[in-house]
């Protein structure tokens, strides 16, 4: 069958192996009785529409009722002759897609009746014209399977039957797209073009999928990758990291964000830190450095003994002098790597920088629960000061936030030798261990609880009572009772299901889906279980690092993109195979590559396995 593709933009991937392809303006003159199969794609420019004349209008009715098969991609269906032909009448100029999903109408081959799809580009909003409906897209929150079509959704793809012909027309940006890895999930979306074909009897093609999961058993060889990927993906505007780090790839765009903040730097720290001592090169080490030093040279830390946020770091590149948003985890991992690193390089502006922060916090804790709130302003503090601010601000009992600082405590008591940092420590974890059930988690009980490990094996050994101890078991219990076969830990029991399209989401909704999440629970696991198993010896805590590492080897992204390879994005499905999830969050993504709260941790995790080293020794 000869197929001929008429586009008004340079499509960069053939839907059909050795189609003709010309330019939009030749269909007007083109024979199209030589074709079995034809194929217009009009534009995906918003600002723009393609339109068909009365007269090439005429000549695709004839093709398509005498027996030929046409696909229509985004060509304007607003009279009345068009709208016939596809089937499809339009509502709407296009708009851009969002967060809006694409839902499958029917059952296909290897998709199941209300599978969920994404795509990135264009959609036309219409009403389909009593035909057969394949896909509709709108407002779905749901991961994988919708039930029942939603109230505000608009047919997606259509097929009419028009003679001895059919026509296929799609609303939306299918192969016109230029970003094909937005297509999501990919073994679906390979499924149903398979079938498209069967249907229509067009040998539609998928396109190669961009990202896979590396499948590598080796944690010494994704350590290697990891740190290419930090090398090669642009995530450090300087090689020496002079310059700083990003914060991330967007999980939307696959743009670097600019955003420059100070945990990053210390999770990066933290991981060429270790990598410079594994290896023997110096480079690492120096670089570790010169991330630190990038955040003193510009001023992220409050220094001045004047301002009532002294010791505090700024969250981001803020503008005003002093911070305004003091996060407890952000300041936390600054402070736990700056004195981890102290006692390792006996650098002095890390023990002096290191122990301002230690103090800031410890005078905002609550010395009655050993909490504190989850974020600080400098409004706060300049309105009513440390000391007050540490009685009246309410705690945040979420572990999330409560156990680096805990962590951090430790690292001062290791520096100090001061037993306040370690008493708070001790009280704090109690105090959230006695009340589990006030608990307060931001993506899922797995995500919040985890982040809990991290200090408990130490601090066990610091408490007569027993209850720390009990508590480490219990809660890793409960991880391993949402362990996934593929070893890593899906993500349970979601707090608010409904805040959907908004930051900090999760990438699941509820129990059972299948998803594994490397920004907020398995990244930081694998460290926090090798500490535990590190402090208390239980075989439990060894299996459950050692199924980490395997699983979180085997996911690490594979890709001839540097923006992508090498590290590990947020969601990966553990059922699918592949990196899918709830796109709820607009802020950091399923697909987002954290430089260093998922890619620097996870490769920090798995060096401290490789090196038999504890982050308390």
């Amino acid at each position: 069958m000869e197929i001929a593709l008429f586009s008004e933009e340079r499509i960069e991937f053939e839907p059909v192996e050795g189609l003709r392809t010309f330019s939009f303006d030749r269909l007007a003159n083109e024979n199209l009785e030589k074709y079995g199969a034809v194929l217009l794609i009009g534009t995906s420019r918003i600002e723009e529409e393609t339109t068909l004349s009365d007269e090439i209008t005429r000549k695709l009715w004839k093709f398509v009722e005498s027996g030929g098969k046409l696909y229509v991609e985004l060509i304007s269906a607003f009279d009345f002759s068009s709208s016939r032909l596809f089937g499809w009448k339009q509502d709407f100029p296009k708009t851009r897609r969002t967060l809006e999903k694409l839902r499958v109408s029917a059952e296909k081959e290897g998709v199941p009746s209300g599978s969920l799809l994404e795509w990135e580009g264009s959609m036309a909003f219409g009403f389909s014209l009593d035909i057969e409906n394949w896909l509709d897209f709108g407002p779905y929150k749901q991961t994988h399977i919708a039930e029942s079509r939603n109230a505000q959704a608009h047919p997606g793809l259509l097929i009419r039957e028009l003679g001895r012909g059919l026509c296929v027309y799609s609303t939306f940006s299918l192969f016109s797209s230029r970003n094909k890895r937005a297509f999501r999930p990919y073994r679906k979306w390979a499924s149903l073009l398979s079938a498209l074909s069967d249907r229509t009897g067009i040998p539609f093609r998928v396109w190669e999928q961009d990202i896979a999961a590396s499948e590598e058993t080796e944690p010494a060889k994704a350590v290697e990758a990891g740190l290419s990927w930090f090398e090669k993906s642009g995530i450090m505007p300087a090689p020496d990291g002079s310059a700083g780090i990003y914060e991330n790839i967007h999980s939307v765009t696959a743009a670097l964000s600019r955003d420059r903040r100070p945990d990053c730097h210390a999770h990066a720290a933290l991981f060429f830190h270790l990598y410079g001592r594994y290896t023997g090169n110096e480079r690492w080490e120096t670089a570790s450095r010169n991330l630190m030093e990038y955040l003193f040279r510009n001023g992220y830390q409050e220094t001045s003994p004047e301002s009532p946020s002294q010791g505090f770091f700024k969250w981001f590149d803020f503008p005003a002098e002093e911070p305004d948003q003091m996060f407890t985890d952000d300041n936390a991992w600054v402070c736990f790597v700056l004195l981890y690193l102290y006692r390792k390089t006996g650098i002095e502006e890390y023990r002096s920088r290191g122990l301002m922060t230690a103090r800031a916090l410890l005078e905002t804790q609550n010395k009655t629960t050993g909490l504190r709130p989850n974020v600080l302003t400098g409004q706060q503090l300049r309105t009513i000061g440390r000391e007050r601010a540490s009685r009246e601000l309410k705690p945040s009992m979420n572990p999330h936030f409560e156990s680096i600082a805990h962590a951090a405590f430790i690292q001062a008591y290791l520096v100090t030798g001061e037993q306040q940092y370690l008493d708070i420590a001790v009280r704090g974890s109690l105090y959230m261990l006695a009340h589990q059930s006030e608990l307060r988690y931001m993506y899922s009980r797995t995500s919040g609880l985890n982040r809990f490990v991290l200090p408990l094996g130490y601090l066990a050994k610091h408490d007569r009572s027993g209850a720390i101890a009990s508590g480490l078991e219990g809660i890793i219990d409960y991880l391993l009772s949402n362990r996934h076969r593929s070893g890593g830990i899906e993500e349970a029991d979601n707090p608010d299901p409904e805040r959907f399209g908004k930051e900090d989401a999760g990438v699941f909704l509820y129990n059972g889906e299948g998803i594994a999440d490397q920004l907020y629970t398995n990244n930081f696991l694998l460290m926090n279980a090798w500490e535990a198993w590190k402090a208390t010896g239980a075989a439990k805590y060894e299996e459950l690092y050692r199924s980490l590492s395997a699983f979180m080897c085997s996911i690490q992204v594979r890709s001839a993109d540097p923006r992508f390879n090498g590290g590990w994005m947020r969601a990966y499905d553990m059922d699918g195979g592949e990196y899918f999830g709830n796109n709820g969050d607009t802020g950091w993504g399923p697909y987002c590559l954290e430089s260093g709260w998922t890619n620097a941790i996870a490769s920090a995790g798995l060096l401290l396995g490789l090196m038999d080293e504890s982050l308390f020794e």
